[in-house]
C-alpha cells in the first residue's frame, strides 16, 4: 500500500462527508507537501517559546481564517489585532455547516486558497488530520503549558493518534433536558439512573400511550452513540493514523445495545427524525418528557421553545449506569476547535497557533464569551469560574452552567472519532436505523455495521483489527 494512495482515498472520503453533518454549537497560498498521510504524524517542532515570541515580534504577518461563527468571534478577533497589531487577520465567514465544509474540502482538494486557520467540529478532525491537511503542532512545552488551559476531554478531542491539530474552542457535554410540565402531570420523578429512566418511561407510556420518556434520533448517529458512551463502552480505538481496532460487538457495547433495544420495545424511547416536522409537532405537544442533546441546545430552546421558559424545562446531568458508584459517565454532542492548516507558511505557523489559542483561552476573550453566554467554552478558566457556575440562566430560571460544568467533568475517557467517520454516519442510516423499531435486531445490525466498516476501511487502506 502506498501512502499517497491512502491519503488520496481518505481525501475523497472527506468530500462525501461534507454534506453529512451539521454544526452544533462548529491561507491563500498553495498547499505545501504532497498530502502524504505520514505527514500527519510528524510534529512541526514548534515550542511554546516560539508561540510567545510570535506575539512579541514586530514582523508583520497576515493570517487567513475561516469560521462559521463571526457573529460571536469578530469582537475577539478585533481585540486580538488591537493587542497584536503586527498580526492581521483576514476573516472569511463561510456560512452554514454544509457550506463551510464543502468550501474547505474544495480548497483542500484543489491545493490552493487554503486558509491558514480554520474552525472545525471535533467530528471532522480525523479525516483532515490523516491526510496531512492540518498542522500537527504537538511538542512537550505546548502539551504542558497550553494543554493546562483546557478541559482535559476537549484537549484530547483536539488530538488524533498522538498528534495535536488545534485548540479547543467549545464543548457539547450531553445534557438531559427535562420537561417538568410532562413529568409533573403524572407524578414522575426526574430519573438519576438509566434503570430509573426505564421504569419512569414505562409508567409514563402506560399513563398516556401518546407519550414517551424520550426519542432516539434516526438521522444523526451521535445521539445513539452517547447512550453507549455513558455506559463506559468503547466501540473502537484509533491506535494511529492507519490502524484502527473495531469492537462494536464486544460484550460491553452489546450490553448497551441490548438496553437500547429494550427501551424501544417497552415504548420508553420512540425512534424519530430529529428536526423533522414530526419532531416539531411532537415536541410542541409534549410527546417526550426528556430530550438528550449537547448543552448548546439550551440556547436554542430560548428562541425555539419560548413557551417552556420559567422552569417548565430544566437541564440535568444524564443518568448513571448502575447506581453511579462505579463512575458517573457522560457523553457529548458537538463542540469545535480552531485548527492550523499544513498549508500555512512555516514563518507564520507560530503566530497562527498563538491566534487560535487566544480565541479559545485568553482571559479577555473568555470574559467576552462569558458575557455573551452563547457557547460553552472548553477553557478551564471558564469552567473553573465559581461565579459562572452560579449565574442564573433566565430561560431555565436556575444555574444551568453548574449542570453543564458537572457534565463536562464526567466525560468518559478513551472515546475517539473514527478517521472514516463519514462512512460510520452513512451506514448508521443504512444498517442501524431500519432496526430502530419494536422487535428490531440491533445486536445483529451492529455485527453487520462492524463488518461494513471493516470492509470499507480496508478498501481505503486502513489496517483494521476486530476485538470480539
Amino acid at each position: 500500500m502506498k501512502k499517497l494512495s491512502f491519503a488520496k482515498r481518505i481525501l475523497a472520503m472527506g468530500l462525501a462527508a461534507a454534506t453529512l453533518f451539521s454544526v452544533a454549537s462548529c491561507g491563500s497560498g498553495d498547499a505545501q507537501g504532497d498530502g502524504d498521510a505520514s505527514n500527519s504524524s510528524e510534529s512541526a517542532s514548534i515550542t511554546m517559546d516560539d508561540v510567545n515570541a510570535a506575539l512579541e515580534s514586530d514582523k508583520d504577518i497576515t493570517l487567513t481564517y475561516w469560521t462559521w461563527r463571526t457573529d460571536i468571534e469578530q469582537g475577539l478577533i478585533d481585540a486580538f489585532q488591537e493587542e497584536y497589531p503586527h498580526i492581521k487577520i483576514e476573516v472569511t465567514s463561510t456560512g452554514a455547516a454544509a457550506d463551510h465544509y464543502t468550501k474547505f474540502q474544495n480548497v483542500i482538494k484543489a491545493g490552493k486558497d487554503i486558509p491558514d486557520v480554520v474552525q472545525l467540529e471535533y467530528d471532522y478532525l480525523p479525516q483532515y488530520a490523516v491526510t496531512g491537511a492540518l498542522l500537527n503542532f504537538s511538542s512537550d512545552s505546548i502539551e504542558d503549558e497550553m494543554g493546562s488551559l483546557y478541559n482535559e476531554a476537549a484537549w484530547a478531542n483536539s488530538h488524533v493518534a498522538g498528534g495535536l491539530y488545534g485548540t479547543p474552542f467549545d464543548q457539547g457535554p450531553e445534557i438531559m433536558f427535562v420537561r417538568h410540565d410532562v413529568l409533573d402531570q403524572y407524578g414522575i420523578e426526574v430519573p438519576t439512573t438509566w434503570e430509573e429512566f426505564e421504569q419512569a418511561g414505562i409508567a409514563l407510556h402506560k399513563a398516556d400511550p401518546n407519550k414517551y420518556m424520550s426519542f432516539i434520533d434516526t438521522t444523526d448517529v451521535r445521539y445513539m452513540a452517547q447512550i453507549i458512551r455513558s455506559s463506559g463502552a468503547i466501540p473502537w480505538t484509533v491506535n494511529d493514523v492507519e490502524n484502527v481496532e473495531l469492537s462494536l460487538t464486544d460484550d460491553k457495547v452489546l450490553e448497551a445495545v441490548d438496553f437500547i433495544q429494550r427501551l424501544i420495545d417497552e415504548d420508553v424511547l420512540e425512534p424519530v427524525a430529529n428536526k423533522s416536522d414530526e419532531y416539531n409537532r411532537g415536541f410542541a405537544e409534549g410527546r417526550w418528557a426528556i430530550q438528550f442533546d449537547g448543552c448548546w441546545k439550551g440556547t436554542s430552546f430560548v428562541s425555539q421553545q419560548p413557551q417552556l421558559a420559567g422552569g417548565k424545562m430544566e437541564p440535568y446531568v444524564t443518568p448513571a449506569w448502575g447506581d453511579g458508584s462505579d463512575g458517573w459517565l457522560t457523553g457529548e454532542v458537538g463542540g469545535s476547535m480552531i485548527a492550523v492548516t499544513s498549508s500555512c507558511a512555516k514563518e507564520k505557523q507560530a503566530a497562527a497557533i498563538a491566534f487560535a489559542n487566544y480565541l479559545c483561552s485568553n482571559e479577555d476573550s473568555v470574559k467576552a464569551m462569558e458575557d455573551m453566554g452563547s457557547v460553552f467554552l472548553a477553557a478551564k478558566s471558564f469552567q473553573d469560574d465559581p461565579e459562572q457556575a452560579e449565574v442564573t440562566n433566565d430561560y431555565f430560571g436556575m444555574a444551568a452552567n453548574k449542570v453543564y460544568f458537572d457534565a463536562a467533568s464526567k466525560l468518559s475517557e478513551g472515546w475517539s472519532i473514527l478517521p472514516f467517520n463519514s462512512q460510520y454516519a452513512t451506514t448508521y442510516k443504512d444498517v442501524i436505523v431500519p432496526e430502530l423499531k419494536k422487535g428490531g435486531d440491533l445486536r445483529g445490525a451492529f455485527a453487520e455495521w462492524q463488518e461494513n466498516l471493516k470492509s470499507y476501511a480496508e478498501n481505503q487502506g486502513f489496517n483494521i483489527t476486530v476485538k470480539e
